[in-house]
């Protein structure tokens, strides 16, 4: 969490393939990907934590060929992308963040995607930290 003013601060997550030669999906992908291929990079917030605006990246956004899909696929470049949400303390409390993305490699295939990882955060009228409980 970062900014945090009164209620309201951004959240960053920074999602990095564990393998070079590897990219991720646009956070605009649909759900269930393109044609069924890729899932979007997601971060959304429940609990004491409303998102409060768009998730959004810096990345640029590319499109790829995948054989046998006649849709482009949109992804970003190999490697790390940190994306920001803004988002609104609803009271004190737990919130939980779920992550999800795929990555993949246009010579080596795809990782197996992540879809709703949970993270638990507390929120207090500090901000909100990792909750280790």
């Amino acid at each position: 969490m970062s900014a945090w003013h009164g209620a309201s601060g951004t959240l960053t997550a920074v999602f990095t393939p564990e393998r070079e030669g590897f990219h991720l999906y646009s956070t605009d992908l649909p759900p269930t990907g393109v044609e069924g291929v890729g899932r979007p990079t997601s971060v959304t917030v429940s609990g004491a934590l409303k998102a409060a605006g768009r998730l959004t990246t810096a990345a640029q956004v590319r499109s790829i060929a995948v054989p046998g899909v006649d849709a482009p696929v949109p992804v970003y470049p190999d490697g790390s992308v940190t994306t920001t949400l803004p988002v609104h303390a609803d009271g004190e409390g737990v919130a939980s963040v779920s992550l999800g993305y795929a990555s993949c490699s246009v010579s080596e295939g795809c990782t197996i995607p992540v879809s709703d990882r949970p993270v638990g955060l507390r929120v207090t009228g500090d901000g909100a930290t990792f909750d280790a409980s």
